[in-house]
């Protein structure tokens, strides 16, 4: 995998559907990782927190952490941190977030 330096993957779709596995998702994600590549797993998720991806994706048998996910809340926390660090926010969310 030569010239590839980093793997961002949509988890939606693309690793799992409704949270289940799709075939040869796991697989494919091992041997990102046996080659050492930096990976990020992204999702426009907003009602799970990055620990609640992991473990779902986590149970269907992938090896992921919750410091592999990038969600669009996580995102938007940076985003503000870096170029509104004095501003107030207030979130209203019905998820676990």
């Amino acid at each position: 995998m030569k010239g590839i330096g980093a793997v961002l993957i949509d988890i939606d779709g693309v690793l799992t559907v409704s949270w289940k596995a799709l075939p040869g998702a796991v697989e494919a994600m091992e041997r990102l990782r046996a080659a050492d590549l930096p990976l990020v797993l992204v999702t426009n998720t907003t009602s799970r927190t990055r620990a609640a991806v992991a473990g779902r994706l986590v149970r269907e048998g992938f090896p992921v952490g919750a410091d592999d996910i990038l969600t669009a809340p996580t995102a938007t926390a940076a985003y503000l941190r870096a170029h509104h660090p004095a501003a107030r926010c207030l979130l209203i969310n019905s998820g676990e977030v």
